[in-house]
């Protein structure tokens, strides 16, 4: 799964560009890639995590109503994922802007790849902790919080850098099954941190730049 996302990850990058260099960009590809986008980060990672947690229940000593909210929460990431692209294709945005308005669907669907593929045990399976990180996620994705966009990283390169030595960090210090929140979480911090430093900075950037990820 993780392999088959990378891929898809990369092939959402590419059919922007190559759509623009070719000349060939149509209201119907916007909403092609969209449900592309609906379908490999947020169908499949719900899955992910169903798959995952669905054979570990048995084991857990926690009340049946509470493992079924286990099973359960997970399908909730495809109806953010649905909201943020419908408000991608409603909103659009500028086409310059180094920010995205919400944590961008490819990214928490890897997030959730790479998760799954650390096998995540212990206090990660109580029901607490694994519900509220599922949420979580999800309302990031929904946010206004600003997010650097890794499709321009030239125009944030000191807050892209800050997040990669962050993850590369937390990746020396904590288990991967740690590691992995941490990198997500210094990527929320440092991009409103590099959002707030450039207004700060009265640069050509308003509000109105922010725009959803596909």
């Amino acid at each position: 799964m993780l392999v088959a996302m990378a891929v898809g990850a990369l092939c959402d990058v590419v059919d922007g560009a190559l759509a623009r260099l070719l000349r060939s960009p149509s209201a119907l590809g916007k909403e092609l890639d969209s449900l592309a986008d609906l379908v490999t980060f947020g169908v499949v990672p719900a899955f992910a995590l169903y798959h995952y947690i669905k054979p570990l229940l048995a084991d857990l000593p926690y009340h049946p109503e509470a493992r079924y909210v286990m099973v359960v929460v997970p399908f909730s990431l495809p109806l953010m994922a649905a909201w943020r692209l419908a408000r991608f294709n409603v909103e659009g945005g500028a086409e310059g802007s180094p920010f995205f308005s919400g944590m961008p669907t490819p990214f928490q669907g890897l997030f959730w790849a790479v998760w799954v593929y650390a096998e995540p045990k212990g206090l990660w399976l109580h029901p607490v902790v694994w519900s509220g990180l599922v949420v979580l996620i999800g309302l990031l994705m929904v946010s206004r919080w600003p997010f650097l966009s890794l499709k321009k990283p030239l125009l944030v390169l000191p807050g892209l850098a800050g997040v990669i030595l962050w993850t590369g960090l937390s990746l020396y210090l904590f288990p991967l099954t740690a590691a992995i929140p941490l990198s997500a979480l210094g990527y929320v911090l440092l991009s409103g941190g590099a959002y707030g430093w450039m207004r700060w900075r009265k640069r050509p950037l308003q509000d109105s730049n922010l725009r959803p990820s596909g």
